[in-house]
């Protein structure tokens, strides 16, 4: 099915181009390529999921989410460490693009019109004469024809989803990829056929069928993501039937606060995100989540170890928190807040709530609750951050200033000197000698030697910088910043550093660090362009790198590609 037989109008795809517009050239670039390759398959669009496989190295599953904002997910290994993966980028093009939607191909197109040309019966001998090569189509054919012969029972489906989904140890990654492939197929026929049973009764299969699921995934590797499809069915699925259930106001809103904070089921739709709650149902949640929260705030002041009860009134506060928010409540957003609370967070959190309603007498009692009980240092900054804030909001100036420059030497480092330097500014340069006595503090404290050199870096004080760095106190990005701003009077010293710097990653021999020389050396040579340096000096080194790594066959073709000229 192409694109363009899906209803995509109520899709955000503004979000997806925008996502789009945040990914890097480079896999933009491969996803581009793997459109040209027609590699997406089983595109499925849901009111806010879309599903599709992506043939690369194996086959693997994208999923984009638009609810409550767009969410990208892949089972690929890449999708681990980058926020949108080479296979989620085609994905979005095609939903962007329908235009660029491959149409069937000539074989297909041939196939259709010989197919139209035979008679019913011939097609049949056909078909079974396929079937009997085909022992798995065979069986799922055979699933199809047994269910359309006479409406099975709830008993029946719940068999046949059993079957669909039989307990097997699996790890192989072909063979679970396989399990799910077949039992997606199977559970296809099933909701089909569930919509015959009454509403109570689709509800119970809808039950059985998660069950079965987190069943069988205790004795399957799925680590791939196979079951994806199956897990957005059933997402889609059961909220759906739940809102037709007859079941009363307060039954509903009861169901609902159980599976708040369920913990039986690894895969389970979110309350919140998935399930309809509206009206009375909604009313009826909220008296219950309410009720549950205000008990359990009693216990908290009682336990020793609050963490997870803490955890559990956080999931029946939420509901309570967003409806204060989308009511403009923020005293009832600090009347729940407050019973949570038990963390330096959690009273910061309250602080600047009331801080930003102008209630500074009520951020000041919370600022000195989270000082408290602070135990860390990003714990006291963050006191003495807000405390910052709250002087100002007095207007008591020199005290701000005063608790910013303490907060600046009990931790020196280079971010807090950044955030000294913005309060500053806010406060109409109380101190004519800043950067002097910042630096002083910064010479004192001797394990923030790389805060001292991005101090100087930052000022542009170079002779300081570059003691610091012989003195073994710069990382290698502060090294290379350091010959950036010096490549406009000393372009003999930052050719020099850089050629430091790209024969030790040259030296570890593996080609994301040949890539990244490559690219050093690129930089560099744009920038004595940029300053009008001539190059003769820079054509030599690179000649030079080239005889010296002439072994290294892969760094080798790098620098001819890069720079021919300088042989």
């Amino acid at each position: 099915m192409k694109l363009n037989d899906y209803n995509t109008a109520d899709l955000p795809l503004n979000d997806v181009a925008e996502l789009l517009a945040s990914v890097n050239q480079e896999t933009l670039k491969k996803g581009t390529q793997l459109m040209d390759k027609k590699c997406v398959s089983n595109l499925q669009i849901r009111a806010n999921k879309i599903t599709a496989d992506v043939r690369g190295s194996y086959i693997y599953q994208v999923q984009f989410s638009f609810k409550p904002e767009l969410r990208c997910d892949c089972t690929c290994p890449a999708a681990d460490y980058m926020d949108i993966c080479k296979h989620a980028v085609v994905v979005a093009l095609q939903l962007t693009q329908p235009d660029k939607v491959p149409e069937e191909d000539q074989n297909e197109q041939l196939l259709r019109r010989y197919f139209k040309q035979k008679q019913p019966d011939e097609l049949i001998s056909l078909l079974l004469e396929l079937l009997r090569g085909n022992e798995s189509l065979a069986k799922a054919w055979l699933f199809e024809a047994t269910l359309a012969s006479e409406p099975p029972s709830l008993a029946q489906l719940k068999k046949m989803v059993t079957k669909a989904m039989p307990a097997r140890a699996l790890w192989n990654w072909h063979e679970v990829s396989g399990y799910f492939s077949a039992a997606e197929a199977q559970l296809g026929s099933i909701w089909t056929a569930m919509e015959k049973l009454p509403v109570a009764e689709q509800w119970l299969l809808t039950e059985h069928v998660l069950k079965r699921l987190n069943n069988v995934l205790g004795r399957i590797d799925d680590s791939g993501g196979y079951r994806f499809a199956i897990e957005g069915q059933l997402f889609e699925k059961m909220p759906a039937i739940f809102e037709k259930l007859d079941w009363s106001a307060a039954k509903k809103a009861q169901w609902l606060f159980e599976h708040l904070n369920q913990t039986e089921y690894d895969v389970f739709p979110e309350v919140l995100q998935y399930f309809p709650c509206i009206g009375e149902v909604k009313n009826c949640l909220l008296k219950l989540c309410n009720d549950a929260v205000e008990t359990m705030a009693t216990e908290l002041l009682r336990v020793d170890q609050p963490f997870e009860l803490a955890w559990q009134m956080k999931s029946y506060a939420r509901p309570l928190l967003e409806a204060a928010q989308q009511s403009g409540n923020w005293r009832e957003e600090v009347r729940l807040l407050s019973m949570l609370a038990y963390r330096c967070d959690d009273f910061l959190e309250l602080s600047k709530l009331c801080l930003g309603h102008q209630e500074e007498l009520d951020a000041e009692d919370w600022l000195l609750r989270a000082k408290k009980v602070a135990e860390h240092q990003h714990e006291e900054r963050a006191c003495a951050h807000q405390e910052v804030r709250v002087k100002m909001a007095f207007g008591e100036h020199q005290q701000a200033w005063q608790a910013a420059w303490r907060g600046f030497e009990q931790h020196p480092s280079y971010h807090e000197y950044q955030y000294l330097l913005t309060v500053h500014e806010q406060l109409g340069h109380l101190e004519p000698q800043l950067l002097t006595k910042v630096e002083q503090v910064l010479i004192n404290a001797p394990s923030q030697q790389r805060d001292l050199v991005d101090f100087y870096l930052a000022n542009h004080e170079l002779e300081k910088a570059r003691a610091c760095i012989r003195s073994g106190g710069g990382s290698r990005e502060q090294v290379l910043q350091l010959a950036d701003l010096s490549v406009a009077k000393q372009p003999a010293e930052a050719l020099a550093i850089y050629q430091r710097v790209v024969k030790k990653l040259i030296e570890q021999g593996n080609a994301p660090s040949y890539e990244q020389a490559a690219q050093l050396l690129l930089q560099l040579q744009a920038q004595l362009k940029a300053n009008q340096h001539p190059l003769s000096d820079f054509n030599h080194s690179v000649a030079q790198l080239a005889t010296e790594f002439r072994r290294k066959r892969n760094m080798l073709a790098l620098l001819n590609t890069h720079f021919a000229d300088c042989f």
